[in-house]
């Protein structure tokens, strides 16, 4: 009889501990949104800084005479890859670009359509008709953590934010927890961490939902680590299988 109670009392204590140690769908979810509501993201646009690395292209009809400004349309993929520097132009430490025929201009602060705009205005005196495109080159991330491919990822999207790189780092593993995203960002003031909550709807609409270059994204683990449900006929064959054990082992 002591045997018996003794089992019993064992076995309560597996189960209690296996099932407390459980991941539930909740623990799953991205986003929860319990009713239709709309979130707006809130407006943001990435206004360039010191060490950007930024191409630009300026299509003309005198497009010949100035095909500096278009070399990566001659340059491969590959090599543009391997070394961006020898095909961009750096916004300097004092806030400049350096452009061919045209001379400094002011980059630090500005969005890429206020840009654009500057460079379009002084490239009219050199161009007939110039439309101009900048993007930035060396926007990169790195996420770690409870994602399935993390590491340094290159980011080709105007203004990502944290699910798009997330995505780029082939989604969260079944243990990442959502509530505790850490965001570590170096700026002219020094390091900040701040933790982002992915579970909660009402974050997309923060300005923290933006990625910087070379914000470093991590994703921890959920306390909880010991097995994942992810549906409920998964549930319910675990709960047998430990029914089955605890009969085996009274009828011994």
């Amino acid at each position: 009889m002591f045997k018996i109670y003794s089992i019993n009392f064992y076995f309560i204590i597996v189960v209690f501990l296996f099932f407390s140690s459980c991941i539930t769908n909740k623990d799953l979810d991205v986003i929860t949104i319990k009713d239709n509501i709309n979130l707006s993201p809130s407006s943001y646009d990435y206004t360039f800084q010191k060490g950007d690395l930024l191409s630009v292209q300026i299509s003309t009809t005198t497009e010949l005479n100035y095909d500096f400004f278009n070399k990566e349309q001659t340059t491969s993929s590959q090599l543009l890859l391997q070394n961006p520097y020898l095909y961009g132009y750096l916004v300097n430490n004092d806030g400049n670009l350096n452009l061919p025929a045209i001379g400094f201009v002011k980059a630090e602060g500005f969005t890429k359509s206020e840009l654009e705009n500057i460079i379009s205005k002084i490239a009219i005196d050199f161009f007939e008709s110039p439309v101009v495109k900048v993007n930035i080159i060396n926007f990169e991330v790195k996420v770690i953590g409870e994602v399935n491919s993390p590491g340094l990822k290159k980011i080709n999207k105007s203004n990502p934010d944290i699910l798009h790189c997330i995505g780029l780092a082939s989604g969260f593993t079944n243990v990442a927890n959502k509530k505790n995203i850490k965001i570590i960002r170096n700026n002219s003031e020094g390091r900040n961490v701040f933790t982002f909550n992915l579970s909660d709807s009402k974050s997309i609409t923060s300005k923290d939902y933006y990625i910087l270059p070379n914000d470093v994204i991590y994703v921890a683990p959920l306390k909880k680590r010991f097995y994942a449900f992810n549906n409920l006929p998964q549930f319910i064959s675990v709960g047998i299988s430990s029914i089955t054990l605890f009969l085996l082992l009274t009828n011994n």
